[in-house]
């Protein structure tokens, strides 16, 4: 048996909106985001490298010249207010070793603000390796964002959820190329959903085998296309990418200030 998701994962999710140029032009963006606190009182933001780096993976190197510009991040408080940040310029990106592994940390250096930011998620709500042998395939996942299909009427996520289709012992590829610590799921990602926290609720009771608690597996990247536009699959990154990260950046013992103001 599974069990729904806190109340609290629903707006989990922040829509970040990121202005690239490259000195003439931009090109104006938004998907999802989350806040995780890798140590006490020091909160970073995780999304898709693909959502900051607009020259990711691309085909052609149209975009070689963009960086981000302006990055506002929009999430809501426990009294259901709405807020925003702007990122600090000099705010620091903080890749994966594996090019493959679609994830980015920001360091939550923001503008002119007095008040810390309202996260959801702390390092022992990440799944690690020994987790993922408790995940299994069909295994139910949910992931709250803010594709194209949000609630524009307040600005509030939607929750989507679909079933792990691939074996997430091992690393799913859409084609014959690594693409890094990937899982497939079979479900309905779309644009402005990349970056969207993935979350396997808890299941079985602790008396059953195999039972467990529920945990953040991931981040949203994207779908599989086909003649139709969309295959009904989708994929995710592990939340092992996190935490490696962290550990080959030493993130964790990186000081940034919960509260800096910048001018």
């Amino acid at each position: 048996m599974f069990h729904e998701p806190s109340p609290q994962f629903f707006y989990s999710s922040y829509r970040i909106i990121i202005e690239h140029s490259d000195g003439v032009n931009s090109v104006t963006s938004s998907a999802t985001a989350f806040i995780l606190e890798v140590a006490k009182g020091i909160p970073w933001i995780v999304t898709n490298r693909h959502v900051i780096d607009l020259n990711y993976n691309q085909s052609s190197n149209k975009f070689r010249h963009f960086k981000p510009s302006k990055v506002l991040i929009i999430g809501r408080d426990l009294s259901d207010n709405e807020y925003s940040y702007e990122l600090y310029e000099k705010a620091e990106f903080f890749y994966h070793g594996e090019r493959e592994n679609d994830v980015v940390m920001i360091e939550s250096r923001v503008m002119n603000s007095v008040k810390p930011f309202h996260w959801h998620f702390g390092l022992e709500h990440l799944a690690d390796d020994k987790i993922f042998e408790t995940v299994l395939p069909f295994d139910l996942i949910c992931f709250t964002g803010f594709p194209k299909t949000h609630d524009k009427y307040k600005n509030r996520p939607i929750l989507r959820s679909g079933r792990i289709a691939s074996d997430p012992k091992f690393e799913y590829s859409w084609n014959n190329e690594y693409q890094g610590q990937c899982v497939a799921y079979e479900g309905f990602s779309s644009s402005g959903a990349s970056g969207s926290p993935v979350f396997a609720p808890s299941r079985g009771l602790q008396t059953i085998p195999n039972s467990r608690h529920g945990y953040l597996v991931g981040v949203n990247a994207g779908h599989i296309p086909d003649q139709y536009g969309h295959s009904g699959i989708s994929y995710f990154y592990k939340s092992t990418v996190i935490l490696e990260i962290i550990e080959q950046n030493s993130l964790d013992k990186k000081l940034t200030p919960r509260d800096t103001k910048e001018h």
